[in-house]
């Protein structure tokens, strides 16, 4: 029973959270006038924006494989990634565990060393954008803005990146004092990390993971022009301050998502951080699913289109 709860749960708060935009929307018409504001340039805009994003996704996902001395061309990382995104719009983290089923069918690179090493890349991908965030934060605060980001989410901010630093540096320390701690070592999950971590080079490994920090901060800016641009028909000032807070917002929100697509996650997080500034619901629901729809456009076709042939390959070699 309760794991038939857990695969419908993320479902049955997608609907809810529907509904309620839905509901919303017929009840505040009037709040959703700024958008007659959006135009053709803007949009397009927006959706290069986001066509750059998951080229970005696609050079991390080919640095994967050459970890795994194997190589996939450019192109084919970006219609596995278009897939990825395509089947998490459906079922959330089903993408990771396609990109997973493809890597293990056609590269023979094993399920549960790829999960591990993407988990290594998360960790540099919070490092950063909270690092970027904390810094961008406490610069702007010396600036003496009107609208002051409450103390409380620059701390979490800042706990995020200390904690993703440290786990950076002594994440083998931090594994096997957690597992002695709770007596776990002998279940069969915790032997498969344990030799993944022993067969490793560390100073490979943190090489290769400092790699990715070049990518990320280009992702970083490339979710703040987008964000940017969406706000800017809202006619608002401290654009550039909620930009940001908007950016790790919606980055980290990914992290903790129970909802296809952050579906809701990510509204929370942005109107959590952000209550102090002079905006509305109905603009937070335009920002996110701003973003959310211009990335569809780009990866639906080619997705449906790569999962269709990998499908029938698959299908041919049985």
């Amino acid at each position: 029973m309760i794991k038939k709860l857990k695969k419908v749960f993320p479902f049955i708060i997608l609907i809810l959270f529907i509904t309620f935009i839905y509901s919303f929307f017929k009840n505040n018409k009037n709040d959703f006038n700024f958008i007659y504001n959006l135009n053709i340039k803007i949009i397009l805009e927006v959706i290069f924006l986001c066509f750059l994003y998951l080229i970005t996704e696609s050079i991390i996902f080919k640095k994967i494989t050459n970890y795994f001395n194997k190589d996939i061309n450019i192109f084919s990382c970006f219609l596995i990634i278009c897939s990825t995104y395509l089947c998490n719009t459906f079922i959330q983290f089903s993408g990771l565990g396609f990109r997973a089923y493809y890597l293990k069918k056609i590269k023979q690179i094993n399920f549960t060393d790829f999960l591990l090493l993407s988990l290594f890349i998360i960790l540099i991908e919070v490092f950063l954008f909270s690092g970027i965030g904390f810094l961008s934060l406490i610069i702007l605060d010396i600036l003496n803005l009107e609208i002051r980001i409450s103390p409380i989410i620059t701390i979490i901010i800042f706990f995020i990146f200390l904690s993703s630093l440290t786990i950076f540096f002594y994440y083998d320390k931090i594994y096997y004092f957690l597992i002695n701690l709770i007596k776990i070592q002998n279940f069969k999950y915790i032997k498969k990390i344990s030799y993944f971590l022993e067969k490793i080079n560390k100073k490979k490994l943190r090489s290769f993971l400092i790699s990715f920090i070049a990518l990320f901060f280009f992702q970083f800016l490339i979710l703040f022009f987008i964000f940017y641009l969406g706000y800017s028909i809202l006619e608002k000032e401290n654009s550039i301050l909620f930009s940001i807070i908007a950016t790790i917002s919606t980055d980290l929100s990914f992290l903790f998502t129970f909802t296809p697509y952050a579906i809701g996650i990510s509204e929370a997080f942005i109107f959590f951080s952000s209550y102090n500034f002079d905006i509305k619901i109905a603009e937070i629901l335009f920002l996110t699913n701003f973003f959310r729809l211009s990335m569809f456009i780009v990866y639906f076709f080619l997705g449906w289109i790569n999962l269709y042939f990998f499908l029938k390959k698959f299908d041919n070699t049985k």
